[in-house]
């Protein structure tokens, strides 16, 4: 009897594990990199390993911009060409809810470079939740910045300076809620006291994000299942 029992747990645990490599194999990730994006062009679409798809538009023509080796994409035309201004959009959205890992931009700058003043990128995001929220991420000096979201920002590559990249890593930016869609603008900067009325200037490229799909509800159920199981084999052994 006990040697049956052991052959059906064992079978039960060799689905689990099936079950849950699935799972882990579900976890993949997919990235939106913003040098693919085709000038001229004002749509994007891109489908990830697990079939996800990634649709990106704008509010009017995509243009890539590069400088100090870092290549993102704006809107072209409007104040700062192939940047994203004030009143400009990038809107991604995506087939089924996915938790955002990473998002770089670049040319986000805190001043005096270019007469800006501490530039500010501002997000609009809708959670698969239902809600919805507001942050900004705001230049503050040559290497560090201000991010109203979770998470973390890193400066990436020679920062904030005349000529320099003013790219920035924002990791895990939303915590672990999962995102549909995510608009992409600037809101106005914070003037200094030389010229009180210079809040305008605000723009940067996007350079690329990293998200992870969300697993289907039954994939995720199956690889609880498959922990049970795999829980409840090692109790056994333990009390035998």
């Amino acid at each position: 009897m006990k040697k049956i029992f052991d052959t059906g747990l064992k079978l039960l645990l060799s689905f689990a594990m099936l079950a849950t490599a699935q799972t882990a194999s579900a976890l993949t990730t997919g990235t939106v990199v913003g040098s693919n994006f085709v000038n001229g062009q004002s749509s994007y679409i891109t489908t990830f390993a697990d079939g996800t798809t990634a649709t990106f538009a704008g509010s009017s023509a995509f243009k890539q911009k590069s400088q100090a080796g870092i290549t993102g994409v704006g809107i072209a035309g409007g104040r700062t060409d192939g940047e994203i201004d004030i009143g400009e959009t990038l809107t991604g959205t995506f087939s089924k809810e996915v938790i955002v890992s990473s998002i770089n931009l670049a040319l986000l700058f805190d001043g005096p470079e270019y007469n800006d003043v501490k530039e500010v990128a501002k997000m609009l995001v809708s959670f698969a939740d239902g809600g919805t929220g507001v942050y900004y991420l705001t230049a503050t000096g040559v290497h560090s910045a201000a991010w109203t979201g979770e998470g973390s920002v890193v400066s990436i590559g020679s920062g904030a300076v005349d000529g320099g990249t003013g790219a920035w890593q924002l990791n895990n930016p939303f915590g672990f809620r999962s995102v549909d869609s995510i608009v992409f603008t600037a809101a106005k900067g914070y003037p200094n006291s030389h010229c009180k009325n210079c809040d305008n200037q605000s723009d940067y490229t996007f350079v690329n994000m990293t998200v992870i799909p969300v697993p289907e509800a039954d994939t995720s159920a199956m690889m609880f299942a498959g922990l049970l199981l795999m829980g409840g084999l090692a109790a056994r052994r333990m009390k035998s």
